[in-house]
C-alpha cells in the first residue's frame, strides 16, 4: 500500500517551526531535539527516578482504571512492563469526545502506539504506550458532539445535551439513560444500512449504558480498538490517580510563584522571537483549579493565598497544601501544570502532540526546570485524511488529486465549471457590456454637450442597462449550473469528503461513519503506516 503525503499546511506558526525543525527555535524554547536527543533524553529519565510517583502505586491505579474499561491481556502484558525499572511511555491525549470525538484522537493513539513501538526496537528497552483522557477538563460543549456525512451529501452534528448544573470536569457530567437513547437513536439514524451497521449499534449501545460519563464510554470504544495494541488509558480526573498525584500538588503549590515566575521567563522568550503565547495565562493566575461543590474554579495567587475569579473562594497556602494531603480529587490541573504532572507521573521518553500542543508546551520550558525536572522529546502527531473509493472515482473522473480538493477547491471547480460553457458565456457578456458601456459613453458625451438636462437621466439609463446585462449574465450561468447539478453535487461530496467546513477531514468526522461502512478494522491499515515524526498528513484509501 502506498502512503502518499498530502500538503496540509500548519497554521500555527511556531509548531511549524518545530516541525520544520528549526535548530534556533528548538534550542531556546524546548529541552530536546525531538530526532537527534533520544539518549540524552533516556539519561536524564534514569537519573531522575527518584523526582516520579511510587512506580507500583500508579501501576495499582492503572490496572484498576483499565481493567473496568480496556481489558485485554495486551493491557494487562504493558502494565506488567511498566512496573519495570527500565521502562519508558510514550504518552499522549485528548478529552474524550462524543463517540470518540473526531478522527484525530484515533489519530492520537495511532501516533502513540506506533511511536512506542519504534522507540522500543531502537532502544531495546520497554516502551509502553499510554493515552491521557483529560476528564478533568470542563469544557463539556467542546467535547459533547459528533460530526456525521450524510448522503445528499450535507455535514450533520449529532451532540448529547448537558442537564443544568455546574462546570463540571466532564468526567463527573453524568448522562442518563434518556440522555443516551436520545443521541444513539440520532446516529442510528445517520449512518447507512451496511452489513456492519447492527454489530457496530451493538457495541456503541453497549459502551454507553456501562458509561457514566463521556470520559468512561470513550474509553470503552478506543479500548476496543486499541487495546489488543497495548494501549493503557488513565483518566485525569481519576479520584484514585488523584491519591498518587497529592505529592506533585503540594509542589504545584509551595512552588507556585517559582512557577508562575517560570511560565512568564517562557513566555518572554517566545515575544522575544515574535510569537504569541498559544495557552492564555494571567499574571497571577496559580495554573491550578479547585473543586468546590462540584464545580471547577481557577485559582490565582492573591495577598500569599488563592482565591477564584470572584473572590467567592479564599484558601490559605496552608489550606490547599492540607487539601492536597488529604483530599487530592479536590485539585486539578490546568494546560500549563498538566505537562509537569505527567513528568512526575510517569518515565516519559516523549508526549505526541498536535500542533497547537506543541505550541503551548513552550510555555512550560522553564517551569519544567524550575521543578528540577525537564521537558520530555515532543513528537509531532501522525494526521490521515480518508478516501473512500467513490470519491477516489471521482477524482479519476474529474482528473483531480485529494490536494487539488482541499487546497484549490473553488479555483479546480470553476475551471471545470468554465470549460463546460461551450456558449462562452463570460467572454460573450463581458464583451457585450463592454461594448454597451462604451458605445453610451461616446453617447452620454454627445448628450451632455448638447442637452445637458440629460445629463443625470443619461447616467440612470446606463446604469439601468448594464445591470440589466449583468443580472441575464448571472441568470444564464445559474441555468448553466442547474445544467450540470449532478456534476456540482459530485463536487460538493468530495470536498465535504475530503475537507468538511473548510477543515481538514480528521478534524470533523467521527470514526462511526467508516467502522460503519468498513467494520471494526477500518483503521488497521493505518496501523501498518510508517511512522512519520515530522506530523506529517498521509492519503489512505480505504
Amino acid at each position: 500500500m502506498t502512503w502518499p503525503i498530502l500538503n496540509i499546511p500548519v497554521q500555527q506558526s511556531l509548531a511549524r517551526r518545530y516541525i520544520e525543525r528549526d535548530d534556533a527555535i528548538i534550542e531556546s524554547l524546548y529541552e530536546y531535539h525531538p530526532d537527534r536527543d533520544w539518549e540524552a533524553r533516556v539519561r536524564w529519565v534514569d537519573e531522575a527516578a527518584h523526582l516520579r510517583a511510587d512506580r507500583k502505586q500508579l501501576v495499582s491505579v492503572l490496572r484498576r482504571y483499565n481493567k473496568a474499561r480496556n481489558d485485554h491481556p495486551a493491557v494487562t502484558a504493558s502494565l506488567d512492563q511498566l512496573e519495570r525499572d527500565d521502562a519508558l511511555v510514550v504518552v499522549g491525549g485528548q478529552q474524550g469526545g462524543l463517540f470518540t470525538g473526531p478522527l484525530l484522537v484515533v489519530y492520537k493513539a495511532v501516533s502513540i502506539i506506533r511511536m512506542a513501538q519504534e522507540a522500543e526496537a531502537r532502544l531495546g528497552r520497554p516502551v509502553i504506550p499510554i493515552f491521557w483522557i483529560a476528564g478533568e477538563d470542563h469544557d463539556f460543549d467542546e467535547v459533547n458532539h459528533a460530526y456525521f456525512l450524510t448522503p445528499e451529501p450535507s455535514v450533520a452534528r449529532v451532540r448529547v445535551e448537558k442537564k443544568e448544573g455546574a462546570r463540571a470536569p466532564v468526567s463527573s457530567i453524568r448522562l442518563d439513560e434518556e440522555q443516551w437513547e436520545a443521541v444513539l437513536n440520532e446516529v442510528d439514524a445517520l449512518l447507512p444500512a451496511t452489513e456492519f451497521k447492527p454489530a457496530l449499534m451493538e457495541r456503541v449501545r453497549e459502551a454507553s449504558a456501562g458509561a457514566a460519563s463521556l470520559t468512561d464510554a470513550c474509553a470503552v470504544l478506543l479500548g476496543g480498538m486499541f487495546g489488543p495494541y497495548g494501549l493503557v488509558f488513565l483518566d485525569s480526573a481519576d479520584p484514585e490517580l488523584r491519591q498518587v498525584e497529592g505529592p506533585m500538588f503540594r509542589s504545584l503549590i509551595a512552588q507556585n510563584d517559582l512557577l508562575r515566575q517560570a511560565y512568564g521567563a517562557s513566555e518572554r522568550e517566545l515575544a522575544s522571537r515574535g510569537f504569541p503565547t498559544q495557552a492564555d495565562r494571567a499574571e497571577n493566575g496559580a495554573n491550578l483549579f479547585l473543586i468546590h461543590e462540584g464545580e471547577r474554579h481557577l485559582l490565582f495567587k492573591e495577598d500569599g493565598g488563592f482565591t477564584d475569579r470572584h473572590r467567592t473562594l479564599v484558601r490559605s497556602e496552608d489550606e490547599l497544601m492540607a487539601a492536597a494531603e488529604s483530599a487530592p480529587h479536590l485539585l486539578s490541573n490546568n494546560v500549563l501544570t498538566r505537562p509537569l504532572m505527567q513528568e512526575y507521573l510517569f518515565p516519559v521518553l516523549a508526549i505526541v502532540l498536535g500542533p497547537g500542543e506543541i505550541a503551548y508546551w513552550a510555555q512550560t520550558k522553564e517551569a519544567f526546570r524550575a521543578l528540577g525536572m525537564r521537558m520530555p522529546l515532543l513528537w509531532p502527531r501522525m494526521g490521515f485524511t480518508c478516501l473512500e473509493g467513490t470519491v477516489n472515482k471521482l477524482l479519476g473522473k474529474y482528473e483531480l488529486t485529494a490536494g487539488d480538493i482541499i487546497g484549490h477547491y473553488e479555483e479546480r471547480k470553476e475551471a471545470w465549471l468554465t470549460a463546460q460553457d461551450e456558449l462562452g458565456l463570460d467572454e460573450r457578456f463581458a464583451s457585450l457590456r463592454h461594448d454597451v458601456d462604451a458605445r453610451y459613453e461616446e453617447l452620454l458625451a454627445r448628450l451632455n454637450e448638447a442637452l445637458p438636462a440629460l445629463g443625470r437621466l443619461g447616467d440612470t439609463n446606463r446604469a439601468k442597462v448594464l445591470e440589466q446585462i449583468d443580472f441575464l449574465h448571472h441568470r444564464a450561468k445559474d441555468a448553466l449550473q442547474k445544467q450540470h447539478e449532478s456534476g456540482l453535487r459530485q463536487w460538493v461530496r468530495m470536498r465535504l469528503t475530503l475537507h468538511p467546513q473548510d477543515r481538514p477531514q480528521e478534524r470533523v468526522y467521527n470514526m462511526l461513519m467508516y467502522a460503519c461502512r468498513y467494520g471494526d478494522g477500518w483503521f488497521k491499515p493505518i496501523m501498518e503506516a510508517p511512522v512519520l515524526w515530522n506530523g506529517e498528513n498521509r492519503l489512505v484509501v480505504l
